[in-house]
C-alpha cells in the first residue's frame, strides 16, 4: 500500500512538472479545450491563470479569462481583468468588446453603452460595435437610436444577417404611427368573375408593442363585404414576442369571426421559430395550427411554414417557403415564395365537403422610396382545385403603400 501511494505521488509530481513546462500558448490551447470541448470552465480558468503567471501581459489570455468569469456570472472578477487590459492598451478592440458583453449580460446596459461609444470613437467603422450598440439601445428601449445605429451598419455591410434580424424586430418599435393602403386583384381562367380586395390600416406603437387596426373591403362571388380586424404584437422579453388577432364581419364572404395567436422566439445563429393557431368561424369552426422556422443568412431570409387543419379522418397540411433577399436594410427586399397543399382560409372546400388543393408561386418587391413612404408590389400564380380533380388558374396582382409618421 505504501509503495502504491509513493508511486501515485511520484506520478502526480511528474504530471505537475510536465504541466509547468508548457508554454503560455500551449496552456491557452488547453484552456480553450477545457472550456469548449470539456465544458469545464473552472479548469479553463486554472490554465489561464497558469499561463498568465508565465506571461502577465498576454492580453488575449486575460480577455479569455475575463469572458470565462463573465459566462459564470463572476462579474466583479471579470471587470478587474478586462479593465486592466483596456488601461494598458486603450485600442484593444477585443477587450472593449468583452467589456460591452460583460456589462450587457450583467444587466448594466447604461455602462455597456458607454463602452460601445468608446469603441466606436476608436473604430468608427466597426460593424461589430454598431451591432452591439443597437442591441444595447434596444434593451434600454431607445429604439430610434438603435435603428440609426443599424442604418449606419447597413451602409458598411448590407449582408449582416444578425443586423437584418434585429432590424426586422425593431422597425415596428421605431415607427410610432403608420397608415397603410393595399389593393389586390384576382383573375380566374374559369368559374369566377375577378375578385377584388382592398384594405386600410392604421398602426400605433403602444407601451406593450405595435397595434394595427385594419378594415378590409372585398368583392367576391358577385357580393361585397367588409371585415374589421385588430392585430397586436406584445413584446414579452428580448427576442420573444407574440401575435394576437381578432376579426369580425357580418358578410358571408368573410368568416363571421376570426382569432389568431402565435409566439415568436429568436434563437442563436440567426434562427427564429414561431407557433400558434388560427380559428375561422363560418357556419362551423375551422381550427388551423401553424408552425414556422426562419433563418437569416447573409442578405437572405428563409422561412418554411406549415398549416395543419384537423379533420374527422385525417389532418390536412399546407407548406410554404419564402426566400427574401434584402437589398439594403429591413425595408428594401425582393422575395420569392412557393406553396402547396390545402388552404382552409381560402374557402378550399367543395359542395360535397371535399378539401381542395392549390399550388402557388409568388413574387414580392418592397422599397422605401423616401423616409416616409414604403411601396410594395406583389404577384402570384395559383393552380387550384375548385371541384375534385377540376382545376383553375388564378393570377393575383397587389399594390401597397405605407405612410410613416
Amino acid at each position: 500500500m505504501r509503495r502504491m501511494l509513493m508511486s501515485l505521488f511520484i506520478l502526480m509530481n511528474i504530471s505537475l512538472l510536465a504541466q509547468t513546462q508548457l508554454t503560455s500558448d500551449e496552456l491557452f490551447v488547453k484552456a480553450k479545450d477545457a472550456a469548449f470541448n470539456q465544458k469545464n470552465r473552472k479548469l479553463a480558468r486554472q490554465f489561464c491563470k497558469q499561463a498568465l503567471a508565465k506571461s502577465p501581459d498576454y492580453s488575449d489570455i486575460s480577455i479569455f479569462l475575463g469572458r470565462l468569469y463573465t459566462w459564470d456570472g463572476i462579474y466583479d472578477s471579470a471587470r478587474v481583468i478586462v479593465k486592466k487590459v483596456i488601461r494598458k492598451n486603450p485600442t484593444n478592440s477585443d477587450a472593449i468588446s468583452a467589456a460591452i458583453d460583460l456589462e450587457y449580460w450583467s444587466g448594466n446596459s447604461n455602462v455597456a453603452l458607454i463602452f460601445c461609444n468608446y469603441g466606436l470613437s476608436k473604430f468608427p467603422s466597426s460593424t461589430e460595435f454598431l451591432l452591439k450598440k443597437a442591441r444595447v439601445l434596444d434593451d434600454l428601449q431607445r429604439y430610434d437610436e438603435a435603428f440609426v445605429s443599424l442604418e449606419k451598419l447597413f451602409r458598411l455591410d448590407r449582408s449582416n444577417s444578425d443586423a437584418i434580424s434585429l432590424a426586422e424586430r425593431l422597425k415596428d418599435k421605431v415607427r410610432k404611427n403608420a397608415i397603410g393602403l393595399t389593393y389586390q386583384h384576382d383573375r380566374f381562367d374559369k368559374t369566377f368573375d375577378p375578385w377584388q380586395l382592398g384594405s386600410f390600416s392604421y398602426s400605433r406603437r403602444l407601451f406593450f408593442g405595435t397595434t394595427i387596426f385594419r378594415v378590409n373591403f372585398a368583392q367576391r362571388f358577385a357580393s361585397n363585404g367588409v371585415q374589421y380586424e385588430i392585430d397586436m404584437y406584445p413584446s414579452i422579453a428580448s427576442g420573444i414576442y407574440s401575435y394576437l388577432n381578432f376579426g369580425y364581419s357580418q358578410d358571408g364572404i368573410f368568416p363571421k369571426q376570426r382569432y389568431g395567436a402565435s409566439l415568436y422566439l429568436s434563437l442563436p445563429l440567426s434562427f427564429e421559430i414561431d407557433g400558434g393557431f388560427r380559428l375561422l368561424k363560418y357556419s362551423s369552426d375551422t381550427w388551423i395550427y401553424t408552425f414556422a422556422l426562419g433563418k437569416y443568412w447573409g442578405s437572405f431570409w428563409f422561412s418554411l411554414r406549415t398549416f395543419i387543419t384537423p379533420q374527422v379522418e385525417k389532418a390536412s397540411h399546407s407548406y410554404s417557403l419564402i426566400v427574401r433577399y434584402y437589398l439594403s436594410g429591413a425595408d428594401n427586399y425582393l422575395a420569392l415564395s412557393a406553396g402547396t397543399g390545402i388552404s382552409p382560409a381560402a374557402n378550399s372546400v367543395d359542395l360535397l365537403g371535399n378539401w381542395l388543393k392549390s399550388d402557388k408561386l409568388g413574387m414580392e418587391y418592397q422599397v422605401k422610396v423616401s423616409s416616409k413612404f414604403i411601396l410594395n408590389i406583389s404577384g402570384d400564380y395559383n393552380r387550384e382545385e375548385y371541384l375534385s380533380n377540376e382545376f383553375r388558374t388564378r393570377i393575383s396582382a397587389g399594390l401597397g403603400l405605407k405612410f410613416l409618421f
